[in-house]
């Protein structure tokens, strides 16, 4: 399963509730003390019930919710990507749809309240049948009350054995249902076994939080391990075999423990009669307590809790480029890797090192990452739809989504003054894969690094996409400063990107902006590499230069237009050369878009003035 979406009420400084966008990859960015970590936190709390790295507690509840006498903190998670099927009552499979447990968009949605410091309740909130009181607690009923019902009724059931079975028989016999939404305890007779198959699909949450304790237990120094225990303990292989261990152990003690009582009842019947045997849920037994001692020791003895902050954090970097690896072959368990500001002690190098692991592992099909920083040179590397601004309004935390709000990055410049940290020239593009084919040709044609390395400390690039680009030009945020813009955008069908580039020339600093001759970035792949990768012939008779090219290969292979686009501009992208450019005959208009930038560098820093230059 999958983390869609956080819900957050009463806790902390998000007082309404409040959902939360999560993806494969969220970016949590806003000023300190503006809520970021408390999301980080809430999953926490969420996922070890209160009792893990961070402790539910009293003083969680909002202030004004405590005034106005409200005592619940309500952490809710809706969860994707969920199990085909549940096997209960020994044989039976189910659906999470047949028992009516999801919410009105198909999602499995849990919510936990807690109160007082401790978990009160655990609760699936779903769109349920609510015919009567009888059916909308239908899957609270014991075994037994369920085949009264059946039998009273002489209703058909195949198996009056199976708690399922019985539950299908009785709401097939309502005929028409009507549905209402409801919060399900699943902690009442009926509901105890789905949950323990259901929480077993949960997905491992590890948090890596950035204000450590340097101490022997220091969770930074074990958390690389653990997370990979967890993930272990959590396959489905291993938590067969280890519910088999389980059970036999129960048995014995279970049958000692009888042997005990029936000896009380012998010596003490009226002592005998107040006792019996209590062993945990399989379920709830902590098996990675069993290797909470592992860690990592250096050669010379030196315990690596002792090394400096960089060096610990090294190994978190190498951690995550190693999962990397791992997760692409093995990812049977899905994973949530939360990490608060991941640029604390990391050289700058290292920071771009270990963005691009996070950006890669998310890709790797059952991974998370959930970040949090207050570096906007962070975000200048991220996609835009991965980032939250998260920033504080009459006290109350609000969350706002790159993916819905295209004015997130002037947001982020508002709140956090971006301007200090850009580079000198600041390159302006349409969307994320025209920075990673700007990126790709400088690195792998010489003859434009040779002009100007894009991978300087000197230029950033920037995404801008759609109405976000209009108001970055609109306010010119960069108009008191002594940065250069370089506005690049793909000229369409329809030049509707044209206005804005005259408003960037018709400015009285360096600034220049240009419209491709193409009609899009993707029409500056070679012909040739496109056949090679997606094994077709492309028709000659095609306009190439005004051709939507992504949606031109979907209707030959049903590739989706995304996943084409993300393959030209970020594979293809590094296979090209000036040769092929030359036979597209865009070579010297390519050239002109890096003569141009490498002007705007000598203009914005004296030559010589370059080792001066404040690197970003």
């Amino acid at each position: 399963m999958k983390i869609k979406k956080v819900i957050l009420e009463n806790f902390r400084c998000y007082k309404e509730r409040t959902i939360i966008d999560i993806d494969d990859l969220t970016v949590f960015i806003g000023k300190n003390d503006a809520g970021k970590s408390t999301i980080l936190d809430a999953l926490e709390i969420f996922f070890y019930d209160g009792k893990g790295k961070v402790k539910i507690e009293k003083e969680d509840l909002n202030k004004e919710a405590e005034r106005e006498r409200n005592k619940d903190i309500l952490i809710g998670v809706v969860f994707s990507a969920l199990p085909s099927e549940l096997i209960i009552d020994s044989t039976v499979p189910i659906t999470l749809e047949d028992e009516y447990l999801l919410n009105e968009n198909g999602d499995l949605e849990i919510h936990k309240i807690f109160r007082d410091g401790k978990l009160k309740g655990t609760f699936i909130f779903a769109k349920h049948p609510a015919n009567d009181d009888f059916i909308k607690d239908l899957l609270l009923k014991p075994i037994s009350e369920l085949r009264d019902f059946v039998n009273q009724r002489k209703l058909k059931c195949e198996d009056k054995r199976k708690a399922s079975l019985l539950r299908k028989s009785i709401r097939d016999s309502y005929g028409e249902l009507t549905f209402e939404n409801i919060l399900i305890p699943v902690d009442k007779d009926g509901m105890r076994e789905i949950w323990s198959k259901i929480s077993r699909y949960l997905p491992v949450y590890t948090l890596f939080k950035s204000d450590r304790a340097n101490t022997e237990g220091d969770p930074e120094i074990q958390d690389p391990l653990k997370v990979t225990v967890r993930e272990i303990i959590q396959r489905p292989d291993v938590q067969e075999k280890l519910s088999e261990i389980a059970e036999e152990i129960k048995n014995a003690v279970m049958e000692i423990a009888s042997a005990t009582l029936d000896e009380l009842k012998r010596i003490n019947p009226e002592v005998a009669q107040e006792l019996r045997p209590d062993i945990p849920d399989v379920g709830k037994l902590k098996w990675e307590n069993v290797f909470k001692e592992i860690g990592i020791v250096s050669d010379d003895g030196i315990p690596l809790d002792k090394r400096g902050s960089g060096v610990r954090r090294l190994v978190l970097l190498s951690f995550f480029s190693a999962e990397v690896k791992r997760r692409k072959e093995n990812n049977a368990v899905n994973v949530v890797y939360a990490i608060e500001e991941p640029e604390t002690s990391q050289h700058p190098d290292h920071q771009k090192l270990l963005i691009n692991n996070f950006i890669e592992l998310s890709k790797t099909g059952n991974s998370q990452v959930i970040l949090t920083t207050h570096s906007p040179s962070i975000a200048q590397l991220l996609p835009i739809d991965s980032l939250r601004l998260v920033k504080k309004e009459d006290n109350r935390a609000i969350v706002q989504s790159g993916k819905d709000n295209d004015n997130i990055l002037l947001g982020i410049v508002e709140s956090l003054g971006i301007l200090p940290t850009l580079n000198k020239v600041v390159v302006c593009v349409e969307g994320e894969r025209d920075r990673l084919f700007l990126l790709d040709i400088n690195e792998y044609i010489p003859e434009l690094k040779e002009i100007v390395d894009l991978s300087s400390k000197l230029i950033s690039i920037i995404p801008m996409s759609g109405s976000n680009l209009r108001n970055w030009i609109d306010r010119y945020y960069l108009e008191n400063s002594s940065v250069i813009e370089f506005h690049l955008y793909d000229r369409d069908c329809d030049e509707k990107y044209k206005e804005a580039i005259d408003k960037v020339n018709s400015r009285p600093d360096p600034s220049f902006g240009t419209l491709t001759q193409k009609r899009e970035i993707e029409n500056y792949i070679h012909k040739s590499l496109i056949e090679k990768e997606f094994n077709i012939t492309i028709d000659n008779e095609i306009d190439w230069d005004n051709e939507n090219i992504p949606v031109y290969i979907n209707r030959i292979t049903g590739k989706k237009v995304e996943i084409v686009k993300d393959i030209l501009c970020g594979k293809l992208s590094k296979k090209m050369t000036k040769e092929m450019l030359e036979e597209l005959g865009t070579w010297e208009e390519v050239k002109g878009w890096f003569e141009k930038i490498k002007e705007s560098v000598s203009i914005s820093v004296p030559v010589g003035a370059e080792q001066n230059v404040p690197q970003a």
